[in-house]
């Protein structure tokens, strides 16, 4: 599969699964999916979210344009986003292990 390609995936084979620098380096699990629709209506995921920490309670505050009350938006500074990053769904490549996980092949930082 080229790299111009889509994938076709299952959300469900993707959450929770790890992800890798190209050295390694753990640097999560996927906790949510990043999706933009094309003009013909149909959702593409553009990018992963990868959790460092405790990732099944997100509540979408680990996105920086989300905004709420702001002891929320508080916490969700200092806790959550610390340990998110926003990885470029065409920079993850599937790599083995057990459970199998993510690779993520360009420098992030």
């Amino acid at each position: 599969m080229s790299p111009d390609q889509p994938r076709a995936v299952r959300a469900s084979d993707v959450l929770g699964r790890p992800v890798a620098d190209g050295s390694g380096r753990s640097l999560g699990r996927v906790a949510d999916l990043e999706t933009v629709r094309d003009p013909d209506g149909t959702h593409r995921v553009v990018a992963a979210i990868v959790a460092g920490g405790r990732w099944g309670r997100l509540l979408g505050y680990e996105r920086a344009e989300r905004t709420g009350p702001w002891l929320l938006e508080h916490l969700a500074r200092r806790v959550m986003r610390r340990t998110v990053t926003r990885v470029p769904w065409h920079d993850l490549r599937p790599a083995g292990g057990d459970p199998p996980g993510f690779v993520v092949v360009t420098d992030l930082w």
